[in-house]
């Protein structure tokens, strides 16, 4: 017998034991109408988790308030610190382990696989994969410190489902929303957006984030919203000053290591 899928029968269960209970209700959801059959399980996710996210949601919520809530300021800005600093730990990390292998290609690489390698250039080699991995790696970032807000569910966080497209479920104006939450608002290439808008417009309540207002949009759909910056943030009731400074902070600690590794 499939056990009943509730916010009360959830909670005691582990990640995994959540993964399977969701799985085993996703076997009743019917796909016939989607027409990508890439999209199936992702429809199937957003299905079940529909179905019980609004009590999920209140549930978040009324523990918040009991405790010492989330959304006030000084603790929201000690959780959002401790988030973007170990981020810039293990990314220096990650940097000092990337500049050493960097310098010993370029000592000794026999074979030179661009010109800054063949000219010795150590920062023109590294600079690159860097700036790429540091941008790979904030998308995570921007999730777990949307995560601390009693307003948002992070699938892969909550239930170890990942769901096809989807980074985020937010619960704004009384509605359950399916978003994709990108750094900027032109994250997305041109090439990404036909998938992005498959992937979101198979969802009730679709939504387009980007973390910062930077930028120029190149998501667009009609009955796709989008929203950016502090408007997104505000509607978790997560306060963008903070977010801002505090990142601000991480990336200017990156960037002073970078410079010190740069310069021996």
């Amino acid at each position: 017998m499939l056990t009943e899928l509730t916010v009360e029968t959830l909670l005691p269960l582990s990640i995994q034991e959540r993964k399977i209970l969701i799985l085993n209700h996703t076997l009743l959801i019917d796909v016939t109408h989607i027409a990508d059959k890439d999209l199936h399980t992702a429809y199937k996710y957003g299905k079940v988790i529909s179905s019980i996210a609004p009590a999920y949601f209140q549930y978040q919520i009324a523990q918040d308030h009991q405790n010492l809530s989330v959304l006030e300021l000084e603790r929201q800005s000690e959780l959002i610190s401790s988030k973007t600093d170990k981020f810039a730990d293990n990314f220096i990390h990650w940097l000092k382990a990337d500049f050493e292998n960097k310098s010993a290609i370029l000592e000794h690489h026999p074979n030179p696989r661009n010109l800054f390698e063949l000219c010795g250039a150590k920062l023109l080699v590294t600079s690159n994969s860097v700036t790429r991995s540091l941008s790979t790696k904030m998308g995570v970032l921007w999730e777990e410190i949307a995560n601390i807000s009693p307003y948002v569910i992070i699938p892969e966080f909550e239930f170890g489902i990942k769901i096809t497209g989807i980074d985020i479920i937010l619960f704004s104006e009384e509605q359950v929303k399916f978003a994709q939450l990108k750094t900027l608002k032109g994250t997305l290439t041109g090439s990404q957006v036909p998938r992005a808008k498959q992937e979101l417009s198979i969802h009730q309540n679709p939504l387009f984030i980007a973390a910062f207002n930077l930028g120029d949009w190149t998501f667009n759909h009609s009955k796709i919203p989008r929203i950016a910056g502090k408007v997104f943030w505000d509607k978790i009731h997560m306060d963008y000053n903070l977010i801002e400074n505090h990142v601000r902070n991480m990336l200017q600690k990156i960037d002073k290591a970078f410079t010190e590794l740069a310069a021996k």
